[in-house]
Protein backbone atom coordinates (compact mmCIF):
# COMPACT_ATOMS: atom_id res chain seq x y z
CA UNK A 1 0.00 0.00 0.00
CA UNK A 2 2.81 2.25 0.42
CA UNK A 3 4.23 1.92 -2.55
CA UNK A 4 1.46 3.17 -4.22
CA UNK A 5 1.57 6.02 -2.52
CA UNK A 6 5.34 6.82 -3.16
CA UNK A 7 4.60 5.88 -7.14
CA UNK A 8 1.83 8.47 -7.82
CA UNK A 9 4.06 11.58 -6.18
CA UNK A 10 4.93 13.80 -8.58
CA UNK A 11 8.46 15.42 -9.02
CA UNK A 12 8.84 18.92 -7.61
CA UNK A 13 8.53 22.09 -10.02
CA UNK A 14 10.91 24.14 -11.27
CA UNK A 15 9.63 27.63 -10.49
CA UNK A 16 12.16 30.59 -11.57
CA UNK A 17 12.67 33.79 -10.30
CA UNK A 18 12.80 36.74 -12.25
CA UNK A 19 12.90 39.99 -11.43
CA UNK A 20 9.92 42.52 -11.07
CA UNK A 21 11.33 44.40 -14.24
CA UNK A 22 12.09 41.52 -16.59
CA UNK A 23 10.20 41.46 -19.61
CA UNK A 24 9.37 37.32 -19.87
CA UNK A 25 7.85 35.54 -22.63
CA UNK A 26 9.73 38.02 -25.20
CA UNK A 27 12.20 36.34 -26.66
CA UNK A 28 12.46 32.60 -27.79
CA UNK A 29 14.95 29.82 -29.60
CA UNK A 30 14.13 28.09 -32.98
CA UNK A 31 15.98 24.70 -32.69
CA UNK A 32 15.33 21.76 -35.59
CA UNK A 33 13.90 19.06 -33.99
CA UNK A 34 12.98 15.82 -35.40
CA UNK A 35 12.56 17.21 -38.74
CA UNK A 36 10.80 20.45 -37.84
CA UNK A 37 11.62 23.73 -36.21
CA UNK A 38 10.58 24.12 -32.42
CA UNK A 39 10.15 27.22 -30.81
CA UNK A 40 11.43 27.29 -26.97
CA UNK A 41 10.48 30.74 -24.17
CA UNK A 42 14.27 31.92 -22.81
CA UNK A 43 12.47 31.68 -19.67
CA UNK A 44 12.52 28.05 -19.32
CA UNK A 45 16.10 27.77 -20.29
CA UNK A 46 17.67 26.30 -17.07
CA UNK A 47 21.33 26.15 -18.17
CA UNK A 48 23.39 25.83 -21.53
CA UNK A 49 26.22 22.86 -21.67
CA UNK A 50 28.78 23.28 -24.29
CA UNK A 51 30.24 20.18 -26.06
CA UNK A 52 32.75 21.51 -28.73
CA UNK A 53 30.67 22.60 -31.88
CA UNK A 54 27.24 21.33 -30.40
CA UNK A 55 25.55 22.85 -27.38
CA UNK A 56 22.75 20.86 -24.88
CA UNK A 57 20.08 22.86 -23.93
CA UNK A 58 18.50 21.69 -20.34
CA UNK A 59 15.02 23.05 -19.92
CA UNK A 60 12.57 23.90 -17.42
CA UNK A 61 10.23 21.13 -18.08
CA UNK A 62 13.76 18.71 -17.97
CA UNK A 63 14.03 18.24 -21.67
CA UNK A 64 17.46 17.89 -23.14
CA UNK A 65 18.00 19.27 -26.66
CA UNK A 66 21.11 19.01 -28.57
CA UNK A 67 21.65 22.27 -30.81
CA UNK A 68 24.64 22.44 -33.30
CA UNK A 69 25.31 26.02 -32.17
CA UNK A 70 28.94 27.01 -30.03
CA UNK A 71 28.19 27.95 -26.50
CA UNK A 72 29.52 31.39 -27.71
CA UNK A 73 27.01 31.93 -30.45
CA UNK A 74 24.47 31.57 -27.82
CA UNK A 75 25.93 33.84 -25.26
CA UNK A 76 25.77 36.51 -28.05
CA UNK A 77 22.50 36.23 -28.27
CA UNK A 78 21.22 35.98 -25.18
CA UNK A 79 19.98 38.56 -22.42
CA UNK A 80 23.21 39.15 -20.68
CA UNK A 81 21.33 40.61 -17.08
CA UNK A 82 19.66 36.72 -17.16
CA UNK A 83 22.31 34.71 -18.81
CA UNK A 84 25.70 34.48 -16.80
CA UNK A 85 28.72 32.28 -18.31
CA UNK A 86 30.04 30.90 -15.64
CA UNK A 87 32.82 28.32 -16.53
CA UNK A 88 34.12 27.67 -20.29
CA UNK A 89 31.56 24.87 -20.60
CA UNK A 90 28.41 26.52 -19.03
CA UNK A 91 25.94 29.52 -19.08
CA UNK A 92 23.47 29.27 -16.62
CA UNK A 93 20.02 31.36 -16.52
CA UNK A 94 20.04 33.35 -12.81
CA UNK A 95 16.58 32.87 -12.24
CA UNK A 96 17.20 28.98 -11.78
CA UNK A 97 19.83 29.55 -9.51
CA UNK A 98 18.95 28.13 -6.21
CA UNK A 99 22.68 28.40 -4.15
CA UNK A 100 25.56 29.53 -5.01
CA UNK A 101 29.34 28.09 -3.02
CA UNK A 102 32.22 30.42 -3.47
CA UNK A 103 34.78 28.19 -1.04
CA UNK A 104 36.69 25.37 -2.81
CA UNK A 105 33.88 23.79 -4.12
CA UNK A 106 32.83 26.83 -6.74
CA UNK A 107 29.84 25.99 -8.05
CA UNK A 108 25.73 27.13 -8.76
CA UNK A 109 23.13 24.28 -7.64
CA UNK A 110 20.16 25.09 -10.52
CA UNK A 111 16.48 24.12 -9.45
CA UNK A 112 16.38 21.12 -10.75
CA UNK A 113 19.27 20.34 -8.21
CA UNK A 114 22.13 20.16 -10.50
CA UNK A 115 25.49 21.41 -9.75
CA UNK A 116 27.39 23.68 -12.12
CA UNK A 117 31.85 24.53 -11.33
CA UNK A 118 32.32 28.30 -11.51
CA UNK A 119 35.34 29.43 -13.19
CA UNK A 120 38.20 29.94 -11.01
CA UNK A 121 39.53 33.49 -13.01
CA UNK A 122 35.99 34.69 -13.40
CA UNK A 123 34.53 33.67 -9.75
CA UNK A 124 34.99 37.60 -8.53
CA UNK A 125 32.91 38.85 -11.24
CA UNK A 126 30.38 35.96 -11.13
CA UNK A 127 29.76 36.84 -7.34
CA UNK A 128 29.14 40.40 -8.32
CA UNK A 129 26.88 39.37 -10.92
CA UNK A 130 25.24 37.08 -8.98
CA UNK A 131 24.91 39.29 -6.03
CA UNK A 132 23.12 42.09 -7.94
CA UNK A 133 20.92 39.99 -9.43
CA UNK A 134 19.59 38.66 -6.17
CA UNK A 135 19.16 42.51 -5.15
CA UNK A 136 16.97 43.10 -7.74
CA UNK A 137 15.21 40.37 -6.74
CA UNK A 138 14.65 41.18 -3.20
CA UNK A 139 13.98 45.02 -4.18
Amino acid sequence: MEASIFSSVQPLAIVPHFPASYQRGSQRIALPYLNRTIFISVDDVLCLQGEGNYTFLFTRDRKKYLVSKTLKEFEKTLDGSMFLRIHKSYIVNLAYVQRSVFNKERQVQLADGREVAISRRRMKDISLQLTQFWQKLLN
